[in-house]
Parts: C-alpha cells; structure tokens; sequence
C-alpha cells in the first residue's frame, strides 16, 4: 500500500513537472533567452516547490512552482515570490566572486569624487522599494543628489558595497570606452572598418565600427537560435569560426545582439592590446571617474587572460555607477574629445522598430531609438538628447544631458514601474 501511495505521489509530481515546463516553453519565443534560461533545449530543470500560507476566513495552503537554474538569472517574465527575490539576491551579490573566467580588475586607488547632497523623501519611491524587487534609485541634478534611497527589504544583500553586475549596462560602459580609445588615437573613428582578420568570411568583415555599436551590423544569425553556445561564454574567435563562419550580411538594421557588443569589446582590446587595454581602464576609473571600490570586468568563461575576447560583464558598486553616469554628463556638457563622441553617437542613432518585448514601459522597450549602445528616444522627447544603459533585471542609467539630471536603478528583478519613477522626473 506504501509502495503505491509513493508511487502515485511520484506519478503526479511528474506530471505537474511536466506541464510547468511545458506552459514555460510554450510561452516563450523558442530558441529566445528566456527559452534557454528554462532550459527548453532539453537540459535538467530544478524543480522547487513553496507552500505559501495565506490568512483568509478560512486558511489555506497554495502550493507555488518556481523555476530555478543552477546558473542562469531569474526570467524577467516571472512573478516571484518574496523567497524567491531573497534567493536571487542572495545569488546575484555574490556573483562577482562566484562568476568563472578571467576578469580585469581596477583596484580603486582611494581618491573617490564624493557627492554634494541636498536630499528629499520619494514618496513613491517608498513604495516601490517596500513592493518591489527595486534596490535602489538615485537622482543627481545640477551637480547633487537629491533622492537617495534603497532597500531595507534586501539589505542583507544589498549595500553601498555590493558590486552589483551591470548586466547590458555593460554594453554603454563598453562604447563610452570606445569614445577614449579613439580620442587617444586607438581606432580612428565611428565610421573605422573593422578589420580584423578573425572576421574573415563571416558577416562582421569589412564592418563599420558605428553599425555594430547601433546593433545595425546586418546580424543575419536568429539571437539564440544559430547560436549552439551561450555567446557570453564562447571566445569571439571561436564563434567567428563555427557559428558565423560563411555568413553574409544582412540590411544593415537595428537587431539587438550581445554578439554586436562582445566584438566592439573585443575588437577594443584587440586594436589596444592587453597592456595598453589596463592602462586605459585605470585612466577612465581611477584618474577620470574617481571610483570609490574596485570595478570588475570579465572576459568569456572560455578566454584565457591572454585571449583577445571580451563580454560587457562589470561589477560595479551603485555608487560607482552613478559617478560613471556623472563622468558621461561633465563630458558632453565640457564638450570634451568624449563629449563629441557621444553627441556622434546620437547623431547617428537609428529607429529600433519592433523590440520583441511585451512590455513597452520599460527602460528597454520604451525608447525607440538606439545610439552607438544607448537607448534613446523616450516618448514626448524623442529627439532630446537623453541616453539609457539598460540592463536585464531593472538596472538602468538615465542621463538627460539638457536639464543636468541622471537616475539610476538597481534591482532584483524587473517588476517596478519605470515611467513613474523615472520617466515622469525627466
């Protein structure tokens, strides 16, 4: 009799495994991120179970699936619990001594630019950070801050010294990047052919440098779908060989792929050289943006410290990443060699069209223009020279260049509203 109660138990935990995993890759566009994240290609899923116990008239149990990878972030189409947020924070604060591969590292050199205050209470910020898996939210204007709030929720795992993974962020830290290297003679402009012989016979030969940093590098690959590896994981020598090997280029049109930046990344330390390369990273973070921790940068889990490959991967305390954002802003207001880099770069930003997202209030789908890696465009100023880093999960850079003003956002996961708390102070 035992025998049978356990196996019917089995019989239909199977089955609602099954169907759990079935609902997700059904969902899901196939061959997308998310589609991998829950491994629909086939691969173990870690199935847990929360009993959830709700106070009503008359208490009840609900039993709540969750799908949880052993190295992959929470799907942003989730809606998790407040467990659920706590194991993903917990995860993600440690990730930059976790996470594998070789990085570069800037060790902060102690003389940090410190902020002038004069802050004020966010009502509605409250609310978010008490309701959301929003972490922080900061706003610099005129050279202050004036909101400068974070969690208590999380705040076992989330501090002033928490380096918190940039996510594509990343990818607008890696441009701004670009913007010095050409300034010091590195690469001779936006409109640079790319040339490079590991692009040979793939559709990035003879690519201009200004069409892969706008996502416009005529990608004829689907983003997962041609891709068999995680291209964060892969060296760009090797997918040049085996994925992107025989392809020809497409209309040269904005397809948003993190292949486009870990070959602007890696073409940047290709053209500089690795010595060179750390020479520039200290200069930017320590002489210019005056970090107060250390910023870590990865290269592909496959890349040994010698390879010339590349991701976008920092991890970079809040703090430090708003004096990123503070540096971008003094360089366009100064007009500095930088600062034109940047006004060149929404001088030929390009329309995104359809961004394959459901959600179109969001710092990532709302903008409908894109810019040498930064979202532009936002509704009722279009045009007006506002830049976005944005990064999966809710971490995101605002930085409107005409009124002085910057927001940031940090987050576990992306639930919190965007165009109330950032949209409607620009």
């Amino acid at each position: 009799m035992h025998k049978l109660t356990a196996f019917l138990f089995c019989f239909i935990f199977f089955i609602n495994f099954a169907n759990a995993k079935s609902n997700v890759c059904k969902k899901e566009k196939k061959y997308s991120q998310i589609w991998y994240y829950n491994n629909c290609d086939g691969k173990k899923l870690e199935i847990k179970k929360e009993e959830k116990k709700e106070t009503t008239k008359k208490k009840s149990q609900k039993s709540k699936l969750y799908i949880s990878t052993s190295k992959n972030e929470l799907p942003e189409w989730a809606n998790p619990t407040d467990k659920v947020l706590k194991y993903y924070a917990n995860r993600y604060s440690k990730h930059s001594n976790t996470r594998k591969g070789f990085k570069f590292k800037v060790k902060a050199d102690g003389d940090y630019k410190k902020f002038n205050s004069n802050l004020i209470t966010d009502d509605f910020v409250t609310e978010q950070l008490s309701t959301t898996a929003l972490l922080s939210f900061i706003m610099y204007a005129n050279g202050e801050i004036i909101i400068d709030q974070k969690t208590e929720t999380y705040s076992k795992y989330f501090n002033d010294k928490t380096k918190w993974q940039s996510m594509s962020m990343g990818k607008s830290i890696i441009s701004y990047m670009i913007g010095h290297a050409i300034c010091r003679g590195y690469i001779s402009g936006i409109n640079e052919t790319m040339n490079w012989d590991i692009f040979d016979n793939t559709y990035y030969e003879n690519a201009k440098l200004i069409n892969v940093l706008n996502m416009a590098s005529g990608n004829p690959l689907n983003h997962n779908k041609d891709y068999k590896r995680w291209v964060n994981n892969i060296t760009i020598k090797s997918a040049m060989k085996r994925e992107l090997k025989n392809t020809v280029a497409g209309k040269k049109v904005f397809n948003y792929s993190n292949m486009d930046t870990n070959v602007v990344a890696s073409y940047l330390l290709y053209k500089m050289g690795h010595k060179d390369f750390r020479k520039l990273l200290n200069e930017i973070f320590n002489d210019k943006i005056n970090v107060q921790h250390d910023v870590l940068l990865f290269k592909q889990e496959d890349a040994s410290s010698k390879t010339e490959s590349l991701t976008y991967s920092f991890y970079i305390t809040r703090y430090d990443y708003l004096r990123i954002a503070v540096a971008i802003l003094d360089d366009w207001n100064l007009n500095t060699c930088e600062g034109q880099y940047l006004k060149s770069l929404h001088e030929n930003r390009i329309e995104k069209g359809k961004t394959n997202n459901r959600n179109t209030t969001d710092a990532f789908s709302h903008p409908k223009h894109y810019g040498g890696q930064f979202h532009m465009g936002i509704s009722g100023k279009r045009d007006k020279p506002i830049f976005i880093m944005d990064g999966y999960g809710g971490q995101t850079i605002t930085i409107d260049f005409e009124n002085n003003k910057i927001i940031t956002t940090h987050a576990i996961h992306r639930n919190y509203n965007w165009m109330e708390l950032v949209h409607k102070k620009l």
